[in-house]
């Protein structure tokens, strides 16, 4: 009887020793086995690489350059008579020639905002000029009541911008219209019909002479340089105005 219960005691502890070492060995197995990467087959034609040729046409050089330039800023400044109305006219795309150019040119049609006064011609000139003239403008219009009875309604100017030397000339100093910084003044149209000219009217009598004279004086008042008849013989029948830069400060002013 004893040796029968030592032995099934033995069969029992055998049993469980072998299903502990079966679980312990599932435990170490591994989970999946990892299987082999099928090598690609290199005589294949599929993902063949095309040459760099059959990738497409490349642009040419020429229309990057184009887009670039197309795409690039233009810095420019804001006019404040243009912006307030005080001048009919707009902004438009910088000016570079040589030496002669203006970063924010105004091409300009009249002068004043109640009451403007029509150029015979649009000007081109920059935004200090434009100032300028606004405010001679309304002085001209208070001589011509004074002189002639009646505002005036219409400038004819000679040379706006225009890259050249003083004078037309072939050698000396860039002209001052070559940066957009002169007008010059031929002619006046006033609203009741009557016009004058510089050429006739600066040596004429009564109200005609006295009324180019005045104008003279208050031209050399606002701006830089003046000249007229009296000048010389370039001016004979214009009245230049500008405001380029005279003495070390840059204050002094030419009136001829």
């Amino acid at each position: 009887m004893s040796f029968i219960r030592i032995w099934m005691i033995a069969a029992f502890s055998t049993v469980a020793v072998n299903a502990a070492v079966t679980q312990e060995a599932k435990h170490d197995l591994p989970q999946r086995v990892p299987v082999p990467v099928e090598r690609p087959d290199t005589k294949s034609s599929v993902g063949k690489i095309k040459p760099a040729e059959e990738a497409g046409p490349i642009s040419p050089p020429g229309e990057v350059l184009r887009a670039a330039k197309k795409d690039e800023r233009i810095y420019q400044v804001a006019c404040p008579v243009l912006m307030s109305g005080e001048i009919d006219g707009t902004l438009i795309p910088p000016l570079k020639e040589n030496n002669c150019g203006e970063q924010s040119p105004l091409k300009i049609n009249a002068f004043g905002k109640e009451t403007p006064v029509r150029l015979a011609a649009p000007v081109i000139i920059n935004c200090a000029m434009a100032t300028a003239l606004v405010e001679w403008t309304a002085n001209v219009s208070a001589l011509a009541q004074k002189h002639y009875h009646s505002p005036i309604k219409k400038i004819v100017t000679g040379s706006d911008y225009q890259c050249r030397r003083v004078n037309n000339g072939s050698s000396g100093r860039t002209s001052e219209h070559a940066f957009a910084n002169a007008l010059d003044i031929i002619s006046f149209t006033f609203e009741n019909g009557k016009t004058t000219e510089l050429k006739s009217g600066w040596n004429a009598k009564g109200a005609e002479k006295a009324f180019w004279r005045d104008l003279h004086k208050a031209s050399c008042k606002r701006f830089m340089t003046v000249i007229g008849p009296d000048g010389d013989a370039a001016h004979e029948n214009n009245l230049h105005l500008d405001l380029g830069c005279h003495g070390k400060d840059c204050m002094a002013r030419i009136c001829q």
